[in-house]
């Protein structure tokens, strides 16, 4: 009976520590986690559609797709992370983001073509939220992620052309200067180079409300085309993360 008891508490001895060790995960573990990427534009308009006047001539808008208009050149996050227990981690992130317009056919004036061309704009971020690691330990980890934040966006002009009358109506303010609510998700997958390093990739989906409008032309049928702006998108990120 005594050596029965002395197996069990030496057997219960040996993988005490190992259960400790596994139980660890990302618990207690800090973390500096630097992302380049960009980003795919999902949902949300540019411009509305609008019957009206402009310079006196008779004009349509058509309805624009912020797609058509934008596109995410350049999407650069910092984020520090803190393991709370075994599998999950709260993260704070600050990050900048490049928005490079293009100008595009909108409508017409006078049934000639009317060009339109949105300014690049830069947006600031910062966002707080709790990544939920599937796989909190080992060189390949996986894990989802929710976030909330504001976005601090610059102001947008627009310059509309129609080459064949001569007009031009340069640096119309079009999108105010806006502080906006984000939310939504991540899902990514990284691989430990050392127990200080992993490299990794980063899917994500975020909402952005809709920023103040300017007002743009004088023509009733015209006001609220640009009364838009909200927007889902598709961040795409590569990361290099150090722990500490």
């Amino acid at each position: 009976m005594k050596l029965h008891r002395l197996v069990t508490v030496t057997i219960l001895l040996v993988i005490a520590p190992v259960a400790a060790a596994r139980a660890q995960g990302v618990e207690g573990t800090r973390s500096g986690t630097l992302f380049v990427g960009t980003g795919l534009s999902l949902a949300g308009n540019a411009i509305n559609e609008g019957i009206g006047t402009i310079d006196g001539k008779p004009s349509v808008l058509v309805e624009q797709a912020l797609s058509n208009h934008f596109s995410d050149a350049l999407r650069l996050r910092f984020t520090g992370s803190m393991g709370l227990d075994y599998n999950k981690e709260a993260f704070a992130t600050f990050a900048y983001g490049k928005y490079n317009g293009t100008e595009r056919i909108v409508g017409s004036v006078s049934g000639f073509p009317l060009r339109a061309r949105l300014s690049n704009a830069d947006a600031f971020d910062i966002e707080g939220g709790l990544r939920y690691y599937l796989r909190p330990e080992g060189p390949l980890r996986t894990y989802v992620a929710g976030a909330v934040g504001l976005r601090f966006l610059q102001a947008t002009d627009a310059t509309f052309r129609v080459v064949e009358v001569g007009l031009t109506l340069a640096d119309q303010p079009y999108f105010e200067g806006s502080t906006l609510f984000i939310f939504g998700g991540d899902a990514g997958i990284s691989y430990d180079m050392s127990s200080k390093t992993a490299l990794g990739i980063e899917l994500g989906l975020r909402r952005q409300g809709k920023p103040g409008a300017e007002p743009l032309f004088a023509d009733p049928g015209l006001q609220g085309v640009n009364d838009t702006g909200s927007r889902w998108s598709l961040p795409i990120s590569a990361f290099a993360t150090v722990r500490f």
